[in-house]
């Protein structure tokens, strides 16, 4: 004995890292309790915390026996609630669903258990498995536990397992016995209806108190006993009137399954689960089980498929219920008036809407100018950018208005905006008023060619209301504020038409025939390619003297010209000045340069002094 001692002993002290499952499975475990028994008594208890130990070992020790004979206690069902062979009271069947739903209880209650000793079990072991020498003293009294969890968890398994098997009878039984039940619709709906309208006045007094409730909390610490009794008072009669009301509903959903009324029936059904999210969490889970068992029902009365595609038809209500409350749930307040989410969301498409619109007008009015020779590219700008900043306008009071801006404050809004004109935004109002005020004069106008300075001139490329955009003949964009346009002098080359008259200088020597040179010069214009107005009426070319200088006689050739001649100043003088060159080469008419005589009078001979 002494010697098997010993060796359970070392055995325990070797193997620390493993679980003794002798103690829970085999068929010399009752003999091996024994035996483990009589090792507890041989161990030394010099201690107080050796004796708890040993005490402790003992217990479960005992206990461990009766867990290995364990066989499961099941509450029988009140059978004689559903006889075979008779009708079956309402009253009588809601009582079997109610034992029905106390036996889904009983499974929840082992699934939780289950759940706490899978917990220790895993700590048990993971506890036995970093034992060392040093704290081998707990060993025995770990694997007993250990031991202990493991067969409790074994017959929590057949437990669980054998209410199952019963439930599903059982319930089978309950769907089977529908049609025996004699259901008094009409007094249910009255019942029901009775229980919705004390619990509305209920909800309606629980908003009284509870605004009582704050009144007192602003000026007391402490609510005062009247008070309370009412709102606890208040609390378990919302539960109670609840509870009955839901037991109700599902009463009456089976008696509207056993008429076949089925969108009634999906009605009260869906509702039930509205009415128990309203319970506190342990009524909550009693009603949800009570909720599946008449579910099981509907499954095999109405059909799987109509409950699914009802569930899922519900599902999507309360999804869009839900979005739409988080939606229209606001997110701050402004001037008295609490903006949501939906509400910004509405305003963003507002505003994406009308510019989008604003747009379309534009582009719209534009195309008709191409295909309309009657309304000139400049109107239609006109038009299009006026009524472009309309909509856009329009489009921002109405999505002012749609979040609830009382636009009569605007008034307010355009006292502070004169404020901020008046510090820092003088130039951006003078140029958009200068926008304004040149699109109604139209004094300067699309594809018009202008000079604003020496340096600058060019087509007018883009109007808009702060500034111009003018393209110089060498491509280049030159951006101008509007106002610019209304302070200072501006030419316009083409603002009535594009007929112009340009001079071009040219010099002759002295001695040459004047009336020869103007001959000369007007008969070779005419056969030349240049582009250039003959009109001798209106329009008439002519060669002025405009002077007799040091080395030359000075004329300018004036002459008129229209379209791209006119838009290119330089290019077009450049090809006068081209020609008369080549002219006046050809006629060998001399082209002078300055040039300086020296003449001396007298012959004199200068002394210089030595």
């Amino acid at each position: 004995m002494k010697f098997f001692l010993l060796a359970l002993s070392l055995c325990l002290t070797l193997t620390a890292a493993d679980i003794d499952t002798k103690l829970y499975e085999g068929n010399n475990t009752v003999a091996y309790y024994k035996e483990v028994g009589k090792g507890i008594d041989l161990e030394p208890s010099n201690t107080q915390e050796d004796k708890e130990r040993i005490t402790a070992e003992r217990n479960i020790l005992g206990k461990l026996d009766s867990l290995l004979v364990y066989e499961p206690k099941i509450n029988a069902f009140p059978k004689k609630l559903l006889p075979d062979d008779q009708n079956i009271s309402m009253e009588n069947y809601f009582s079997f669903l109610n034992a029905l739903t106390d036996f889904y209880t009983t499974l929840d209650t082992l699934k939780e258990e289950k759940q706490v000793m899978l917990a220790k079990l895993e700590y048990l072991k993971e506890t036995i498995g970093n034992t060392t020498a040093d704290n081998k003293q707990n060993l025995l009294l770990n694997q007993l536990e250990y031991a202990f969890y493991k067969l409790k968890k074994k017959n929590n398994t057949a437990s669980t397992k054998a209410h199952k098997a019963l439930l599903v009878t059982e319930e089978e039984r309950f769907v089977s016995k529908l049609k025996q039940v004699i259901f008094d619709t009409n007094a249910l709906e009255k019942k029901l209806t009775e229980l919705n309208t004390k619990y509305a006045a209920v909800l309606q007094e629980e908003t009284a108190l509870n605004m009582s409730k704050e009144r007192e909390l602003m000026y007391r610490e402490t609510l005062s006993d009247v008070l309370n009794k009412k709102l606890s008072s208040n609390s378990i009669e919302k539960m109670n009137i609840l509870t009955a009301k839901i037991n109700q509903t599902l009463l009456l959903t089976l008696a509207y399954v056993q008429k076949n009324e089925t969108e009634k029936v999906l009605d009260l059904f869906h509702g039930s689960k509205e009415d128990i999210q309203s319970l506190d969490t342990a009524l909550q889970k009693h009603f949800t089980f009570k909720r599946t068992i008449v579910k099981t029902l509907l499954d095999k009365e109405v059909g799987a498929g109509t409950v699914a595609l009802s569930n899922v038809q519900q599902g999507a209500e309360s999804l869009y219920v839900y979005t739409y409350e988080k939606l229209t749930e606001p997110l701050f307040v402004f001037n008295e008036h609490g903006i949501s989410t939906i509400d910004i969301i509405t305003v963003i498409f507002i505003f994406i809407f009308g510019f989008l619109l604003a747009a379309f007008y534009k582009r719209k009015i534009m195309k008709l100018a191409t295909k309309h020779e009657k309304l000139s590219l400049s109107s239609a700008k006109m038009i299009s950018n006026i009524g472009y900043y309309f909509i856009v306008l329009v489009t921002l009071l109405v999505a002012l208005k749609s979040i609830g801006l009382d636009l009569s404050n605007l008034g307010l809004i355009a006292g502070a905006l004169s404020i901020g004109i008046g510090f820092g935004l003088q130039t951006v109002v003078s140029n958009l008023a200068a926008g304004i005020i040149l699109m109604f004069e139209r004094t300067i106008r699309l594809g018009d060619y202008i000079e604003v300075s020496d340096t600058i001139r060019g087509t007018v490329n883009d109007m808009k209301m702060r500034s111009t955009t003018i393209t110089t003949n060498d491509n280049i964009d030159v951006i101008i504020p509007n106002s610019s346009f209304i302070q200072n002098n501006v030419i316009n080359w083409t603002l009535e038409n594009d007929y112009r008259r340009i001079h071009i200088p040219f010099s002759v020597a002295y001695g040459t025939d004047n009336d020869l040179v103007e001959k000369i010069i007007l008969d070779e214009l005419k056969h030349s390619g240049i582009n250039y107005i003959e009109m001798p009426t209106k329009y008439t070319t002519v060669i002025w003297m405009t002077g007799m200088g040091a080395s030359s006689v000075d004329y300018e050739l004036v002459v008129w010209v229209r379209g791209t001649s006119t838009l290119r100043p330089a290019g077009t003088k450049s090809d006068f000045l081209k020609f008369l060159y080549v002219i006046l080469r050809k006629h060998q008419i001399e082209i002078p340069f300055p040039q300086m005589d020296l003449h001396i009078r007298n012959n004199q001979t200068l002394t210089l002094d030595a």
